[in-house]
């Protein structure tokens, strides 16, 4: 087995790796219209899957307000119901996620003993 350097598993992403990296890569606006050509399962798994690594939260979010209710309960049962909620509040979701807040104000740590 070789080590990659790929972020991103394509065993486990439910889109092709081109049609992912053109969804990384552009602007929220045109990622959420490249989403919405998707089939609604498909486009379901993807916001599943983005929403699940905390770096692709707001793409998640984004497509997740793309599909139904439904679809992302069918997808991942009651975690499917928060993303849907969560993707109707987006900004306010996304205000409170730490790891997007901005860093500043917080000394740096340090792993240097005394």
């Amino acid at each position: 087995m070789t080590k990659t350097n790929e972020p991103y598993s394509a065993d486990d992403c439910p889109v092709p790796e081109t049609i992912f990296s053109q969804l990384v890569s552009a602007p929220l606006d045109a990622a959420m219209s490249l989403a919405q050509a998707l089939p609604e399962t498909q486009r379901s798994r993807l916001a599943v899957y983005c929403y699940r690594r905390a770096h692709l939260r707001r793409l998640g979010l984004a497509i997740a307000a793309c599909c139904s209710k439904r679809s992302l309960v069918e997808e991942s049962g009651y975690a499917g119901e928060l993303i849907h909620f969560q993707a109707l509040n987006m900004e306010a979701t996304l205000s409170g996620d730490r790891y997007l807040s901005p860093r500043s104000g917080k000394r740096p740590i340090s792993l240097h003993s005394c």
